[in-house]
């Protein structure tokens, strides 16, 4: 998946053992607060859209867009994309480029570029700099990003024709490939092509074209991105502030007393959270992706699709939904797929056919398991047919409560079915790197944002998207590929037909159903909490022309030219 950040959730059995708890935090969190910017910064925090995008509280300085371990901002505010899936409407929305255009034999695409646009260093902006980024990452396979894997899957080459026309040609007609090269955040040619190893730079001093790309503080536990001083579009806000939080005690603290404007999660936000302010706390909460439990297949049994399927017949994912996300969410399907956005997609039949395998029946798990031959020991726990115990850990980064609320449910129903299952927490980068190089056993994970299904099944079960284990890769961590997948994806690739291409779709959520390469447990929600105290123009359910959930990949930069600073 490419989106690196999670929304952390608090458990709380009740609002006043919540209230009790965040009271004990408020000082510390309003103090804090009060002196957030560090000495040096030039602009006072007061001035500044104030978020919680980061996970945990101790950031090391990386604004390489590239990285697993980059800062947040560098895709939300300092890179640009060419066009921006805009998730809360569908549509793909212009950005550094205006529009683009396939030849007639749908081999070649051209995206008009924007006049006029500078990098935050007074350079132009132009069809080099983008023929520069994809060549790079094309050199450096490692490198990630959502056009990752173009050139060995689908592009051929790319080319500046002018400063404002960039040209892509396709080794065969790849119709999918427009959403990833408009997705892809393009980096400055003059800066980058100096640079020996893309991957391990930090640039600690990044020129990007987009809102706020200053530096204009940076700590430990905060920093502050202000405006980038020649942004091609107005902007009236002058930058944004990213706290680091010991826990979410201390985030909803600070939600509460008002020192949050966008972002954070506190626990049923309708009963701990509007109440509080219902002129300025708000939220919006659409579900767009799906939950799911990464089994690494190169792990012994883990690679039997009927061990995955029983570990998904044990599971109980109603209770992981009322204890993590209060109720607020549905059990996924036997597809994989969020309903919402894909509801023109899903084959009911496919759903139908495969609702045993994603319902708990424990009874059923135990005989698929005690039918394949995985028989229990002295200790209850089951073995592999070499004698392996199926022992595993489940990884999951410390404070992500919902993830760590339903990685223990995971762990509790597991041992009903004879699977011995420990939790081991993190931080979010060893966990990120862990699930990234596919050096795990089990993770929790959340399906990427597609334009199409055809993204989803590629991300997770077509051969060009597995890598090695070692080999940093932001989709298919479980490591599972099927060659069949591979001829369907080419065939919708080279359909300009939606019918044909349903169609397709359906086969490959038969297949999905069939080998369960993930476990799909519930739909996530989008968190996106706001306090309009100090700024306004965010998008509500009312007003969806973004997402809210500041973890969306490209979504913030919808967001920034849209919000305005109170008088008062």
């Amino acid at each position: 998946m490419y989106t690196y950040s999670h929304g952390k959730t608090l458990l709380a059995s009740s609002w006043l053992g919540f209230r009790t708890s965040v009271r004990a935090a408020a000082f510390a969190a309003v103090a804090t607060t009060s002196a957030m910017a560090p000495a040096f910064a030039e602009v006072p925090v007061d001035q500044l859209v104030r978020i919680v995008a980061e996970n945990g509280s101790s950031f090391t300085r990386v604004f390489n867009p590239f990285s697993p371990t980059t800062r947040w901002v560098s895709t939300r505010t300092i890179f640009e994309p060419l066009m921006i899936q805009n998730y809360a409407t569908g549509k793909l929305d212009p950005w550094l480029a205006t529009g683009y255009k396939w030849s007639d034999d749908a081999l070649s695409l051209e995206f008009t570029l924007r006049d006029g646009v500078k990098w935050s260093d007074g350079q132009p902006f132009s069809a080099d700099d983008v023929a520069f980024t994809f060549t790079m990452m094309r050199d450096h396979p490692g490198l990630i990003g959502p056009a990752t894997g173009a050139f060995s899957s689908y592009l051929k080459s790319v080319e500046a024709v002018n400063p404002t026309t960039v040209k892509f040609t396709f080794n065969s007609t790849y119709t999918p490939g427009l959403f990833s090269i408009a997705d892809q955040f393009v980096v400055p040619k003059h800066v980058w092509q100096g640079v020996k190893d893309p991957m391990t730079f930090e640039n600690a001093e990044p020129v990007g074209t987009g809102p706020f790309t200053t530096v204009d503080a940076f700590g430990t536990d905060r920093y502050q991105m202000t405006r980038n001083p020649n942004y091609w579009q107005p902007i009236n806000i002058e930058g944004v502030f990213v706290q680091g939080f010991n826990g979410n005690d201390q985030v909803s603290a600070a939600l509460l007393a008002g020192n949050i404007d966008w972002g954070g999660l506190v626990p049923d936000p309708d009963v701990t959270f509007v109440p509080a302010d219902p002129d300025h706390f708000g939220y919006w909460w659409p579900r767009t992706s799906v939950v799911q439990l990464q089994a690494n297949t190169t792990v012994g049994a883990l690679g039997d699709t009927t061990v995955r399927k029983a570990m998904s017949m044990a599971l109980d994912r109603q209770r992981m939904i009322n204890t993590g996300v209060w109720g607020k969410s549905v059990p996924a399907n036997a597809t994989g797929l969020p309903e919402a956005p894909f509801k023109e997609w899903i084959d009911p039949k496919v759903v139908a056919d495969g609702q045993s395998w994603v319902t708990m029946d424990v009874d059923a798990a135990n005989t698929l398991l005690d039918d394949a031959g995985y028989a229990r020991g002295a200790d209850g726990v089951r073995a592999g047919k070499d004698g392996t115990p199926l022992k595993y850990d489940i990884i999951v980064p410390s404070g992500w409560n919902d993830w760590v609320s339903a990685s223990q449910i995971v762990a509790e129903n597991l041992k009903d079915v004879g699977i011995d299952v420990t939790l081991r927490t993190m931080t979010a980068d060893s966990w990120t790197n862990a699930t990234f190089s596919g050096k795990f056993q089990l993770s929790l994970g959340t399906a990427v944002r597609t334009a199409t299904p055809f993204e989803f099944y590629r991300n997770n079960m077509a051969t060009t998207s597995v890598q090695p284990v070692g080999t940093a890769s932001p989709n298919n961590q479980q490591r599972y590929g099927d060659p069949k997948v591979d001829e369907l994806l080419a065939k919708f690739a080279a359909s300009t037909s939606l019918a044909e291409q349903k169609a397709v779709v359906s086969t490959l959520e038969g297949m999905f159903s069939a080998a369960a390469p993930i476990i799909p447990l519930y739909e996530q929600p989008d968190w996106g909490l706001y306090n309009t105290r100090r700024f306004t123009g965010f998008p509500t359910a009312d007003k969806p022309y973004a997402p809210l959930s500041l973890q969306m990949t490209n979504g913030p930069l919808l967001v920034w030219p849209h919000l305005v600073r109170n008088a008062n």
